[in-house]
């Protein structure tokens, strides 16, 4: 009986879902711990156990929406909530870095335009192929009106940070790219162009997660590696353009990273500073991080949750609820958008939940209420 009973609880785990939300989390986390290892002698054991116990908190409010399997009623109002929510972060957000408001009505059109296509078209090839196009056209005039390729042009790459047409390129390319091999490689190679590991992390594992959803645990984990490595070369030509000296290996960069988003939200762990909402509510609010930790403005990643907890300390539990929510929500809705939401869920375990990713939450919130309601 007893071995039945081993059995039974094997084939349970064989069952769990390896890309639901709470388990893409715990993976995400678990990650940076492991990575950030070789340099527990700088972080120190109470500084690991404090950091992973705020964490697991925070792990743990977002779970609870899947625990007590939350159902929320989603109708004609509550997308007119989320058209509004979306409407009101494209108009602040564009016009915030822009300072033009006319622009910022036109990108918001220009998203309501896609948001209306995708819902009428998103079944049919042609829909994916246009998106393929804009996606590539968008980077030809980033490099056109920049003069130079991101990723070996470091001042280049920071000044596409909030450039709409990068955010534009980057999207395009994921959603075509997930649905083509051909469009997998063409965009895999052009967001490596644009400078941003998040982006090919998001698109990698959004084609795994839609084109493989039951690959076998051993796969994930040797796919993981090879782009852990991919990542880390990437970042290290990324120094190399820039006037930073580091002589660390890709791996050791990796490695590197993990420990100093641990040290980021043990500092702000300690610092006790509540900036209510000037990180996760403002485009590049993550500069303000660099200003009150290191005294310069800088983009720095803190874990998933340590921006909400710089924003509202403890209280931030609420809003990793809240996140929890509606991750169940989209989890539930069109598998594509999952695809896409999933990658960026773990993306953003080691950058840390900003202005651009509630930006991408009440599309895709919007976007599958549109879908069910019709």
């Amino acid at each position: 009986m007893y071995i039945c009973d081993i059995i039974k609880k094997a084939k349970k785990i064989k069952e769990v879902d390896l890309f639901h939300p709470v388990i893409i989390v715990i993976i995400g986390h678990l990650a940076i711990f492991i990575l950030a290892l070789p340099y527990l002698g700088k972080i120190g054991l109470y500084n690991l156990f404090k950091v992973a116990g705020i964490a697991s908190i925070f792990i743990l409010g977002f779970s609870l929406p899947f625990i007590f399997n939350l159902k929320i009623k989603f109708n004609e109002y509550t997308a007119y909530l989320s058209f509004l929510f979306l409407s009101f972060l494209s108009l602040y957000g564009v016009f915030k870095i822009t300072h033009s408001l006319l622009l910022s009505i036109i990108y918001l059109l220009f998203i309501l335009i896609i948001v209306e296509f995708f819902i009428r078209f998103h079944k049919k090839r042609v829909f994916n192929d246009i998106l393929f196009v804009i996606g590539v056209l968008a980077f030809i005039l980033i490099v056109f009106i920049y003069g130079a390729i991101p990723l070996f042009n470091y001042e280049v790459r920071m000044a596409i940070n909030s450039e709409p047409l990068r955010l534009i390129s980057m999207g395009a390319l994921i959603y075509a790219g997930i649905e083509n091999k051909v469009y997998f490689i063409i965009a895999f190679v052009i967001l490596v162009l644009l400078g941003y590991k998040a982006g090919v992390l998001i698109l990698f594992i959004a084609y795994i997660v839609y084109r493989y959803g039951n690959i076998p645990f051993k796969y994930i984990v040797l796919s993981a590696f090879a782009l852990l490595i991919f990542l880390g070369v990437m970042g290290k030509i990324i120094l190399l353009s820039s006037n930073q000296n580091w002589n660390l290996n890709p791996i050791e960069l990796l490695c590197y990273r993990a420990y100093f988003d641990l040290y980021v939200l043990s500092k702000i762990v300690e610092s006790n500073i509540l900036t209510l909402g000037k990180i996760t509510l403002t485009p590049n609010g993550e500069q303000l991080i660099g200003e009150l930790l290191f005294g310069y403005p800088h983009n720095i990643t803190t874990t998933l949750f340590g921006t909400i907890y710089l924003d509202f300390g403890i209280f931030g539990i609420l809003f990793a609820i809240l996140l929890g929510a509606v991750s169940k929500f989209i989890y539930e809705g069109d598998k594509k958008l999952y695809a896409i939401y999933a990658s960026l869920l773990l993306a953003y375990c080691e950058i840390g939940i900003n202005y651009g990713l509630l930006v991408v939450l009440s599309l895709l919130l919007y976007i599958n209420m549109r879908i069910k309601n019709s």
